[in-house]
């Protein structure tokens, strides 16, 4: 069932994106052309260019992406020492480091970043990373194997690290690492993932039955209108295309029960406990 979610959500995301209408969109105008319906498909091309140029001079996709980004606040404070640092996997390239040899990141390094400083300043919590791989085909190393080797060379004791490598999904994060941190002491656990991503994961956890979780958002990608115009094409696509998939992402996950609302108190993630999905 978890992989027929896995297929079922990419299928359904490389249908519904930005950048696969704009190319759609491109082979309806050439249709229309080649039927012979010459003023319909100039239109559509028009409208296109149109569309790009736009996109390409002003942000949109700060547009989408700032509710989700707003929603936690950055470095709250904390009521009580953490336990656990609990990463979220995504930001690490197990292909490029299993081919050069050498641990590799992309977008979202400040996950990494985030947890060896919270790490360096809390001592006594364990550091905790979920990730095996988003694909159908596993990598010749996971997502939990970079991190370990990011952790170690920055310094980081291998005794405090605690590592899940089998989860392609958010849900699987939350469900697959919850027994692994059972029998650690009590205290809070500092949730930390990209600001956009925070709110479905913390949807997410709450309906997996997590409890004592304060989020840590980090890789904030808005700057806001001002001052943020240019031709900028490839960045404005790829922000638009980001902000859609999580808002798509968030309604299917709470859909299906996957995730579920929960409060917050600054930083703390109050789940309600009527809302939990037993698995």
């Amino acid at each position: 069932m978890a992989d027929l979610f896995l297929i079922l959500s990419k299928t359904v995301w490389t249908i519904v994106k930005p950048e696969t209408w704009i190319v759609l969109g491109l082979l309806a105008a050439m249709a229309a052309v080649w039927r012979g319906w010459r003023r319909v498909g100039l239109g559509l091309l028009g409208l296109l260019v149109a569309a790009l140029c736009a996109l390409a001079i002003w942000p949109l996709g700060d547009v989408v992406l700032r509710p989700l980004e707003e929603r936690f606040p950055p470095a709250p404070d904390l009521p009580d020492p953490p336990a656990a640092i609990l990463v979220l996997g995504g930001a690490e390239q197990a292909a490029q480091t299993a081919r050069h040899g050498l641990p590799a990141t992309g977008e979202g390094a400040e996950r990494f970043l985030a947890a060896i400083a919270l790490a360096l300043r809390y001592p006594q919590a364990a550091l905790v990373f979920t990730g095996g791989t988003g694909w159908f085909v596993a990598g010749e190393i996971s997502g939990a194997e970079v991190a370990r080797r990011i952790f170690t060379e920055a310094g980081i004791d291998p005794d405090r690290l605690i590592l899940e490598d089998k989860s392609r999904t958010t849900w699987q994060n939350a469900v697959m690492t919850r027994d692994l941190v059972r029998d650690l002491p009590d205290g809070p656990v500092l949730l930390v993932t990209s600001a956009f991503h925070m709110p479905r994961s913390a949807g997410v956890f709450c309906a997996a039955g997590w409890a004592d979780l304060i989020g840590w958002p980090v890789d904030h990608r808005t700057a806001g209108f001002d001052g943020n115009w240019g031709w900028n094409l490839a960045v404005n696509l790829e922000d638009l295309n980001r902000g859609v998939k999580e808002w798509i992402g968030l309604a299917a996950y709470r859909a299906t029960g996957r995730a579920v609302p929960y409060d917050l108190r600054g930083g703390e993630i109050l789940c309600r406990t009527d809302a939990v999905r037993a698995g």
